[in-house]
């Protein structure tokens, strides 16, 4: 089908008079002289760094990378066995913390039971009424050093002085 309007046409964009649309109106850039060596120069001075970078990346460059790697990777695996380690013991200080905890309260227990058996005034009763047993006089006290309190051993009678 064909357009009554030629401004509507298929073959192109087209308006008449002075507000036409003006195809390929970028203009075309001039650069200075001065400005291209510039560039040149920038361009000239990347390349040799690049190419001195390069020249670098020796076999020394090389070796030195490759020693620092192995030890960064020993060092992270020592880290890591360490860690491990450590991981560990926390876990065998609270299993033995725990085990402390409950004989602590095993041990207060059987002391308590132990204490609550025993009845002082019924052993009193029976020491003095069946055994005959009286309180020492002043006179019949016996004190002397020992070399360990906690211990005493008699081995024969203690004099009387």
């Amino acid at each position: 089908m064909k357009t009554l309007n030629p401004r509507y046409d298929n073959r192109g964009y087209y308006i008449e008079g002075n507000a036409a649309r003006k195809l390929n109106t970028v203009p075309e850039r001039i650069e200075r002289p001065e400005r291209q060596r510039k560039k040149e120069r920038q361009v000239n001075e990347r390349i040799n760094k690049n190419r001195n970078r390069a020249k670098a990346f020796g076999l020394g460059y090389t070796m030195a990378l490759t020693v620092a790697t192995v030890f960064l990777f020993v060092s992270c695996i020592n880290m890591l066995t360490i860690q491990a380690d450590i991981t560990e013991q926390r876990q065998q200080i609270a299993t033995l913390e725990s085990n402390l905890n409950e004989l602590t309260d095993t041990n207060d227990e059987t002391s308590k039971r132990l204490e609550s058996s025993v009845d002082l005034p019924k052993i009193y009763e029976v020491a003095v009424n069946e055994l005959g047993m009286v309180y020492p006089k002043t006179g019949q006290i016996v004190s002397y050093e020992a070399s360990n309190p906690d211990y005493v051993k008699q081995f024969k009678d203690i004099p009387a002085k």
